[in-house]
């Protein structure tokens, strides 16, 4: 099960299963990440990656120039998944349960981080620990899962708005994978739910809070920043596949683009679509615990394109900048 950024043989999953959210992009199974040798390829702009080693997190930015990546300020206290907002607002769900955003990040200038309590619809603080904030496609409030995902315990979706402080809770009335959630537009949210082995995408609507059966199979998904396509990955070691949001929705089967383990790895442990859905960013495992991150561009029929630098890593959870 997911947690950001933790587990070594776990898929997606932080800290504790949460935890290992972070570490989701080292995702379970996250020893020890390589040194891979940077691309001279294609510059992976505005890729942003939460990684952790030896039991602390950093944020890596990624920009036009193609160098090295330039550090960003993690919030105090180790961050387990990061996900980002419009105008270059980050949102972290961080290792105790709590959530935070970030100023916008500017080069050059250290990142302010506020730890944020919502308060629900009868003004008493909603109740966590919240997993996988996820910034929805207008970038103005975020989603987490709250309640205890890494024992099976009841699930509740939150919808925070952090300008405002306030919270709206949907109960999620079934088993709920750790997985983190996907915006599939300004008011869909798809919900990993069943179990790993036989898991179904619950839709949840934001404005009512009604729920229904989405496509089954995909143990782990995202959806670019549009929510107009989406990645999946039906289980460890199985390709990512690329599709057309509507069209997998509609069950027809069809794909845009795959992108399938490279040699010496095992799994996906987390990947992320860009804005547009034009570029797709992966987390390798290797059969040896380490992690490599690769960039593929659907321009160039989903080929690697890239192979930014994270160094030795426990785990990664991988962005875009809007």
């Amino acid at each position: 099960m997911p947690t950001p950024i933790r587990s070594r043989r776990q898929p997606i999953h932080g800290r504790r299963a949460v935890g290992a959210a972070l570490l989701i992009a080292c995702s379970g199974a996250l020893a020890a990440c390589g040194t891979a040798q940077p691309s001279s390829e294609v510059a992976p702009d505005g890729l942003i990656a939460l990684v952790g080693t030896a039991g602390k997190t950093t944020i890596k930015r990624w920009d036009a120039t193609g160098g090295d990546p330039i550090a960003v300020t993690a919030p105090k206290g180790g961050a387990t998944w990061i996900s980002t907002g419009r105008s270059d607002v980050l949102a972290a769900t961080l290792a105790d349960g709590t959530s935070a955003t970030s100023d916008p990040i500017r080069p050059g200038t250290t990142l302010a981080w506020r730890i944020v309590k919502p308060l629900g619809g009868t003004g008493v603080a909603v109740k966590g620990p919240d997993y996988f904030a996820t910034w929805d496609p207008d970038g103005g409030l975020y989603a987490v899962l709250a309640g205890d995902l890494p024992s099976g315990g009841a699930i509740r979706v939150v919808l925070i708005d952090p300008t405002v402080g306030t919270a709206f809770e949907i109960p999620i009335d079934r088993s709920v994978v750790a997985a983190p959630p996907a915006w599939i537009d300004a008011d869909r949210l798809a919900v990993v739910t069943g179990d790993a082995a036989a898991p179904v995408t619950t839709i949840v609507d934001t404005r009512t809070g009604a729920t229904s059966d989405g496509p089954s199979g995909a143990r782990l998904l995202a959806t670019s920043g549009n929510g107009r396509r989406v990645a999946t990955m039906d289980g460890q070691g199985a390709p990512v596949v690329i599709r057309d949001t509507a069209a997998w929705l509609g069950g027809d089967g069809s794909s845009v683009g795959s992108v399938a383990p490279p040699d010496g790895s095992t799994t996906a442990i987390a990947f992320a679509l860009d804005a547009t859905g034009q570029r797709l960013v992966v987390a390798w495992q290797a059969h040896d615990g380490t992690v490599t991150l690769a960039v593929h561009d659907g321009r160039s029929d989903w080929r690697r394109v890239a192979k930014p630098v994270i160094g030795a890593a426990d785990g990664a959870v991988v962005a875009w900048q809007r």
